[in-house]
Formats: C-alpha cells, sequence, structure tokens
C-alpha cells in the first residue's frame, strides 16, 4: 500500500495538521486569539466541499466550542468543560481524516 497524492489526499492532510495546530495551540496561546476562528472557517469549506467526509454534527459541536472560548457569550459555562469538547472534535476530525485518507 502507499500514499498517492491527490489533491484530496493533500488538502487532508493540510487540514490533519491544522488541527494539530490548533489543538495545541488552544493549550499554550491565549483563548482570544481568532486563528482558531479561521480555523473553523476552513474545517465548515472542508466539510461542505467533500461531503459525506465529516459529520456535521462534530463540525458545528466545534464551531461552537470555538466561539464559546472566543467570546465567552456564557460565564456560568466553566471553560474547562468547553476546552475538552473541543479537544474531542479535534480528535473525531483527525481520526476521520485518517480514515478517509486510508481508505477505512
Amino acid at each position: 500500500m502507499y500514499f498517492r497524492f491527490t489533491p484530496f489526499n493533500d488538502l487532508t492532510l493540510g487540514l490533519m495538521a491544522l488541527t494539530i495546530w490548533v489543538a495545541v495551540a488552544r493549550f499554550t496561546a491565549r483563548t482570544e486569539s481568532n486563528w482558531p476562528l479561521a480555523y473553523y472557517a476552513l474545517l465548515v469549506a472542508y466539510w461542505k466541499v467533500f461531503e459525506g467526509g465529516l459529520n456535521g454534527y462534530w463540525v458545528l459541536a466545534g464551531v461552537a466550542c470555538g466561539l464559546l472560548l472566543r467570546f465567552e457569550f456564557l460565564g456560568s459555562i466553566p471553560l474547562k468543560i468547553v476546552r475538552w469538547a473541543e479537544l474531542a472534535v479535534f480528535a473525531y476530525v483527525l481520526w476521520r481524516c485518517a480514515g478517509l485518507i486510508l481508505l477505512w
């Protein structure tokens, strides 16, 4: 088995790299950063372009977590819970992208 460099595989690998970068940045950088929102814009674009690749509920849950962390809409929700929920979304995106590339 070998890896084929197709536009789909290249974009999926790029999305995986961005996911790892944002996941690390979430725990090391400020929560007021706008870079995760740019990541979620790219994630939504990927989800719409390659329909059936990612589950929409996971994508929208990640967008909601990103918005909650960036703007802190509700002061009553502990940020630790939202961060762990977002980490679960990152894990799903990595797992699903690996499955798409390896044709699982």
